[in-house]
């Protein structure tokens, strides 16, 4: 058990991120530390910035490395663009999205 599941309860349903991926939801770019923390992109961002993702993923890496008075410790967000790109670093790993697609 953990703190979630104390508060609320065994979850009804849970979708992974590795269904996600299999069912084209995200789409895998990379890993820190290899084989240790997945990096992902919603398909509806990867889509529209497939040929800078890499920068996109060095500044968001940084951005995440600052500490912020709103982090917990279950989730980091960091505004990219506003309005436009934000990234989400929590227990399934690194997360690039739309703000639309969370």
């Amino acid at each position: 058990m953990n703190h979630l599941t104390d508060l609320f309860g065994k979850p009804l349903l849970v979708y992974t991120q590795k269904q996600a991926i299999d069912d084209g939801i995200l789409v895998k770019t990379g890993e820190i530390m290899p084989g240790h923390i997945p990096v992902v992109f919603t398909s509806n961002l990867f889509s529209k910035v497939k040929d800078n993702y890499k920068q996109l993923i060095d500044k968001g890496l940084e951005l995440l490395k600052q500490p912020n008075k709103e982090d917990s410790d279950y989730m980091k967000l960091r505004v990219l663009k506003k309005n436009l790109i934000w990234v989400v670093a929590n227990s399934e790993g690194v997360t690039f999205m739309k703000p639309e697609d969370y």
